[in-house]
């Protein structure tokens, strides 16, 4: 799927404020969380998310839902990435 079909899937699943991020090699997001529950769909690359419940490392085509307030961090692959992320409201 193109990222608009991906962006038009998660918004017919409920999801609101969908877009899609692209990022370098290794880019750091810090320890977050979101004020409501939401998505990460992987299109290129890969994401390492670690929250309470541990590392997993998410890659293309793959996603990761998070519960809102959920404190969580995430690194791009060697490669960078391209993700599409959504909320629920």
């Amino acid at each position: 799927m193109h990222e608009e079909e991906w962006v038009e899937k998660l918004t017919k699943e409920g999801f609101k404020n969908v877009s899609v991020s692209r990022h370098g090699p290794n880019m750091v997001f810090g320890v977050h969380t979101h004020q409501e529950p939401s998505v990460h769909l992987v299109l290129q690359g890969e994401l390492t998310f670690t929250d309470q419940q541990g590392t997993k490392t998410v890659r293309e085509g793959g996603r990761i839902e998070f519960a809102a307030g959920t404190t969580h961090t995430a690194v791009c692959g060697a490669d960078g990435c391209t993700f599409v992320l959504g909320f629920r409201r």
